[in-house]
């Protein structure tokens, strides 16, 4: 059963900190985790995208999110050149039984973000909190909680006000799923905004507050995204395709296509269309298009390509609904493991990448399409390189590499005084049962053994050297791999749990130096076994909040 909020009545709202923070472009690490409640306001510049415990959220002008303790938000990416915030911090203190105490669960369940429409007036409070603080006196005191006091009842009642069957947000929502399903119809905002019950005015600032855009610039967009589609897919006439995607004149059409992509659509059927040989994995030369669209991609490191911000059509769910990059892929279809040839045929693809050097196989999925082998355990650069030639995106290949890299050396160079000059780590698993394994050249290894961070011991540097992915071990034999620090996976087998279990508890685990001192990490393995790019990224956060804490 789902845990009830008590009575609004019995709760005390108590202002604790109010700070103004701007997020800046290129700049590494910028996150904010809540030690207590927290409400952020995102002020008048800078749109873009914000992770709240690892899920993305949208940010706009004047759009609010609230934390609960212990969540963080990090900053995915940004529009402008910086993104600024208000950051109110409080607690929440409950009146049971005529004692007070500190409240510390969730307090919206499973809402975080709020699209205030009375938002000026809503970051008007939150600058004049903003300006009242640090000022002394009772009378401030007292200034300071009247304006919280109003600002948190204006987020409760928008709350109130958007659980009711009515809301215009969620009708304003199901009428951007219908322009989705219908993009090629003749549709005006004032149809759009009558299918919402909402005034054409309020319609759009509805709109724009949950999508980011103008409902027509928005509408106009999707429909350019389709005539990409059809233009690199087909030799359809101009004139075709644009009533195709709902443009009734040719020439607005072209020009608004210009508008969006840089070039007009027939040069971009030009460029599109064009071929290019590639040399794959295993050594097939393939002719691929020079600009895929529609990509599956089967096998491990299926987070590499959200680097390069393509979508794909294509891969194995029951893997991609693990991962912290479940919520980034929403429309992608699952292809089953092995690969299903009749769901694949189905979903048209114009580029299959398949992470498997089965010639079997290979001789069978190409062919549905263009088919690529790819080396899913080559090292992060060689993966994110080959798919950037691949995807006819080799300069944003570099530029992502190069920010990384910068990224990945700041955050060792940060934990210098965390970890010692030489210090060896091991990475260990219980898996398929209670088979124990080391892991090697694939996984959580690939964050941690670095020039300045940690480093394998000998018998995990030869793993390494001969290209393993793992090696498969015996519990007598863990003490010759054990590193000075030991990260443990955990799997989701229960047969594999309880062995672990065992091992945590016998005496030759707790005689251990890493166990000793309390350098034993317990990592969650569906989530951070993994040496994709999204989740390597990831991990430059949540590695040094991982290191600070000892666990046993």
């Amino acid at each position: 059963m789902a845990k009830q909020i008590p009575s609004f009545s019995s709760l005390l709202f108590h202002l604790s900190q109010i700070d103004y923070i701007t997020f800046y472009k290129r700049l590494n690490f910028q996150e904010v985790t809540a030690q207590q409640y927290t409400l952020i306001i995102v002020s008048g510049n800078g749109n873009g995208t914000f992770s709240i415990d690892d899920k993305p959220y949208l940010v706009t002008q004047y759009k609010s999110f609230l934390l609960n303790p212990g969540s963080v938000l990090e900053l995915l990416d940004m529009k402008d050149e910086s993104l600024s915030f208000y950051k109110i911090s409080f607690n929440i203190i409950q009146i049971k039984e005529h004692i007070p105490v500190m409240y510390r669960e969730n307090i919206c369940l499973d809402q975080v973000d709020f699209p205030i429409y009375s938002s000026s007036r809503f970051h008007r409070l939150a600058e004049e909190l903003n300006n009242l603080q640090g000022q002394e006196g009772i009378q401030i005191h007292f200034q300071l909680q009247k304006l919280f006091n109003e600002l948190i009842c204006m987020l409760f009642e928008h709350k109130q006000h958007i659980e009711d069957p009515l809301d215009v947000s969620k009708t304003v929502e199901q009428t951007i799923e219908y322009m989705h399903q219908h993009y090629q119809q003749q549709l005006t905002i004032n149809e759009l905004a009558r299918n919402a019950n909402v005034a054409p005015w309020q319609y759009s600032a509805i709109f724009q507050t949950i999508t980011g855009q103008k409902p027509i610039d928005y509408l106009t967009r999707l429909r350019i995204e389709h005539a990409k589609d059809l233009l690199q897919r087909t030799n359809d006439p101009l004139r075709n395709i644009a009533l195709k995607v709902g443009f009734n004149d040719e020439y607005y059409f072209n020009r608004r296509f210009k508008q969006v992509e840089g070039i007009p659509p027939k040069q971009f059927a030009r460029i599109r269309k064009q071929k290019v040989i590639v040399k794959d994995w295993t050594g097939h030369e393939v002719e691929i298009p020079s600009f895929p669209r529609r990509i599956i991609y089967h096998g491990e490191a299926f987070g590499d390509l959200l680097v390069f911000d393509v979508q794909p059509i294509g891969g194995y769910k029951e893997d991609i609904d693990n991962s912290f990059f479940k919520n980034h892929v929403p429309y992608v279809k699952d292809v089953a493991f092995p690969i299903d040839i009749d769901k694949s045929t189905k979903l048209n693809p114009d580029l299959i990448i398949f992470t498997n050097s089965d010639e079997q196989q290979y001789k069978e999925i190409c062919k549905i399409a263009p088919t690529v082998t790819h080396n899913s355990w080559g090292t992060l650069n060689e993966r994110i390189l080959i798919l950037g030639k691949m995807l006819g995106k080799e300069k944003e290949a570099e530029n992502w590499l190069d920010d990384f890299n910068k990224k990945e050396n700041m955050m060792w160079q940060r934990l210098q005084t965390t970890i010692k000059n030489g210090e060896t780590a091991s990475v260990f698993i219980f898996d398929h049962g209670a088979r124990l394994f080391v892991m090697g050249v694939t996984g959580l290894p690939t964050s941690l053994y670095h020039p300045l961070g940690f480093q394998p011991g000998e018998l995990i540097q030869k793993i390494i050297d001969d290209k393993k992915g793992y090696e498969e071990i015996t519990v007598d034999t863990l003490r010759d791999y054990a590193g000075d620090r030991i990260f443990m996976l955990l799997s989701e087998n229960p047969e594999s749990k309880l062995a672990t279990e065992v091992l945590m508890k016998s005496t030759l685990w707790s005689n251990l130096p890493a166990v000793r001192n309390g350098y034993v990490y317990l990592v969650d393995a569906t989530k951070w076994n993994s040496n994709d790019a999204f989740t390597r990224e990831k991990l430059l956060g949540a590695l040094p909040r991982l290191l600070t804490t000892k666990r046993k």
